[in-house]
């Protein structure tokens, strides 16, 4: 399936669309009405509706840690989890953050008139270093918003702005190595009138670059892919819209170079990436067959060429503005093998790979409320899985329960 070129929107629709997909517009369908009481004036929920609908598998442990939606999954030195979320309601939104090693007591890092996927890294210093969409206004302005990054210091949060011409920094994702420097990913997207689509955000000695890669016009929406090889050097991966492939870009020093993984169907929405000690791509990813059903893909690039797998298949998977972010999550353990999150409106599974068979396990399954269909995995030096989504408790704006479980 090929899809056609995007038209550009008028100023008036462009007004009305960011309207609507920044306020969690309900009027896709899919998502249930509310089942519990109002989000308040700080988008958390009461502790009447603290309670989990879904049923989770007998071997993992599932903890409700906040209130809000997109969460971000990253581990400190000492293998704790910890979790950054959002709201994002134009009058009362926030981006938060809560960790294992503080009793998941939620602390506000700021507050305002944001966009997710965030994305959560812990830097060599053991601080933790959040991006984000930030709007940079109270309502939307084409010319305003950008990518823009917290870390925390010894006082409180510090904010820095990775800034450039459109409204861009959606889908933002971020990668920091041993060497510290602050690396990440978003898109400028093209229906607010920009071809730069997918850009590379970096930050080093203080200053902040920013480089469009070549992709040409991208559509939000559909995530991007970021790590860092073992000579230093990002790569990324995403979903182009107007071929309906997934593409996987490195940077070589000097250029970045594209090339075409999967291209049969409609591939490549919602990529999770990483890149192991070998310095092979490891890439999943999802595949539409239209309707609410879809295949959860697995790619390897091993002496040049990719081989894909099926890892497991989707029954309800609801796109669209409040649709699936993020629907599956890579991670890479000590050895190299993979481990995967994925998720639908109706589950949340997890699976390993052991000599080319997957094993499949479902985590969580849905009650009365869906989840959210964007999960975010690490897997400690033990081997063990830490993970985190979202059980919905609201439509419009979409709040919900942030849950962050794990095997034992």
């Amino acid at each position: 399936m090929r899809r056609p070129l995007f038209i550009l929107l008028s100023v008036l629709a462009i007004a009305a669309f960011v309207a609507a997909a920044c306020s969690s517009d309900s009027g896709d369908g899919g998502v249930p009405p509310a089942t519990s009481p109002p989000v308040g004036d700080n988008g958390d929920t009461s502790t009447d509706a603290d309670t989990l609908a879904a049923t989770i598998a007998d071997a993992w442990n599932a903890t409700i840690v906040g209130s809000g939606i997109k969460p971000a999954l990253a581990l400190d030195s000492a293998g704790a989890a910890a979790i950054a979320y959002l709201f994002e309601d134009v009058g009362n939104g926030f981006v938060k953050i809560t960790s294992a090693s503080d009793g998941w007591v939620p602390q506000t890092v700021i507050e305002g008139y944001f966009y997710g996927p965030i994305d959560l890294a812990f830097d060599p210093d053991g601080q933790p270093n959040i991006v984000y969409h930030d709007h940079q206004a109270s309502s939307f302005q084409q010319d305003l918003g950008d990518l823009t990054y917290a870390i925390k210091d010894a006082s409180d949060w510090q904010i820095a702005v990775a800034a450039d011409d459109g409204h861009d920094g959606w889908d933002s994702t971020i990668a920091i190595a041993n060497d510290g420097v602050v690396r990440a990913a978003g898109v400028d997207p093209s229906q607010f009138g920009s071809a730069d689509g997918i850009e590379y955000y970096e930050l080093r000695d203080g200053a902040w670059s920013v480089t469009a890669i070549g992709s040409g016009p991208i559509e939000y929406e559909f995530n991007v892919g970021l790590a860092v090889s073992p000579d230093g050097q990002p790569a990324l991966s995403y979903y182009d819209g107007r071929s309906g492939d997934l593409i996987f870009a490195s940077f070589d020093g000097a250029n970045w170079n594209l090339e075409t993984v999967a291209s049969e169907g409609d591939v490549g929405k919602f990529s999770s990436l990483q890149i192991d000690g070998e310095g092979r791509p490891h890439i999943t990813f999802y595949d539409d067959l239209g309707g609410s059903a879809g295949r959860v893909l697995y790619a390897v690039r091993d002496a040049g060429s990719w081989t894909l797998e099926e890892i497991a298949t989707l029954d309800d998977v609801r796109l669209g503005m409040t649709g699936a972010r993020r629907n599956s999550s890579l991670a890479l353990d000590a050895d190299g093998v993979p481990h995967v999150a994925f998720s639908d409106q109706d589950s949340v599974s997890y699976a390993t790979r052991t000599d080319g068979v997957w094993d499949v396990v479902e985590v969580a399954t849905a009650g009365d409320r869906a989840f959210g269909q964007l999960v975010s995995l690490k897997v400690d030096i033990a081997g063990i899985p830490h993970l985190a989504f979202t059980e919905l408790t609201q439509s419009n704006p979409l709040a919900g329960l942030i849950v962050y479980a794990t095997l034992g």
